[in-house]
């Protein structure tokens, strides 16, 4: 990836919640040094954006107020537009990142990227794909926090239910035994319906998962594979970006790339030490069992 590059951060408050403040800073120190932070909006009279003057100061943003002159328009689309020309015209960034899911700034990424700089964009699954695909990587925010958040989750809530019970578990509390009784007999139906309610929903604003995969078994590997077949994973997960700009292993509930591939049956994972205490890792097809 690259790195120690100066980079423009230009967020649009209308668009994108506070939630996320301290995701997009840990991303953007993956490519490197936020010299300009910028943030848009209306922070007057606008309802929908919750970013406060303590933010602001957490992650020395520079608020840029716009004033809605009409009802129902985003206010600040313009004047971020015009910023980011002049940012482009001085020559002090190598890198630009716009946060926003709304695709009227897809124009605007396409212009910067036609002027030779690398674009990050940052939004929720349902930016519209042709804002993700002008982008040279797309980070979904919300799958990230969800990803996050729901592991704080199960911690806390293991911590909370976790008792002291013999090996054989006969000694344990009669409501506790009534707890398990009734996690049996709750209704698979109605669990298998929520998920898959959350899954179309992910599938309607993310590549498909088998999409990726089949890219890998039939483009990626063929094209980057040694003699014995092996290929280096970050190899991989590059060519990937490449070709699906949104691509993110966190999108399909998996932290990173390796961890994915591990749990699908089409590939052979190699693990082995870098420098530094590092793991590389290399991947092939798994040989399909003789007849």
């Amino acid at each position: 990836m690259i790195q120690d590059k100066k980079i423009a951060l230009l967020i649009d408050a209308e668009n994108i919640t506070s939630k996320y403040g301290s995701i997009i800073f840990r991303e953007v120190a993956k490519y490197g040094t936020a010299t300009y932070r910028r943030i848009y909006g209306d922070f007057v009279n606008s309802r929908n954006i919750n970013w406060t003057q303590a933010d602001f100061s957490k992650f020395s943003l520079t608020p840029v107020q716009q004033y809605s002159y009409t009802v129902g328009k985003n206010s600040s689309d313009i004047t971020m537009v015009i910023d980011a020309m002049d940012i482009l015209y001085s020559g002090n960034v190598d890198m630009f990142c716009i946060v926003t899911s709304d695709s009227d700034y897809t124009k605007l990424v396409t212009r910067l990227r036609e002027a030779g700089l690398s674009i990050i964009g940052m939004g929720e699954t349902k930016t519209p794909r042709a804002l993700k695909a002008a982008c040279e990587k797309f980070i979904p925010l919300d799958s990230i926090y969800k990803t996050e958040n729901g592991e704080k989750n199960k911690s806390a809530k293991a911590e909370k239910t976790a008792k002291p019970a013999d090996k054989e578990g006969e000694n344990a509390p009669a409501a506790a035994q009534d707890g398990k009784k009734r996690v049996k007999k709750a209704a698979p139906e109605q669990v298998k319906e929520e998920v898959k309610t959350e899954q179309e929903s992910e599938a309607d604003a993310a590549t498909p998962i088998e999409d990726i995969i089949a890219t890998i078994c039939n483009t990626i590997l063929p094209d980057l594979e040694t003699d014995s077949g092996w290929a280096n994973l970050a190899d991989v997960g590059n060519r990937l970006i490449k070709l699906y700009s949104d691509f993110d292993a966190r999108t399909y509930g998996y932290d990173k790339l390796s961890r994915l591939v591990r749990d699908r049956k089409e590939f052979e994972v190699d693990k082995k030490p870098g420098e530094n205490h590092t793991s590389i890792y290399y991947i092939r097809l798994r040989e399909k069992p003789k007849k």
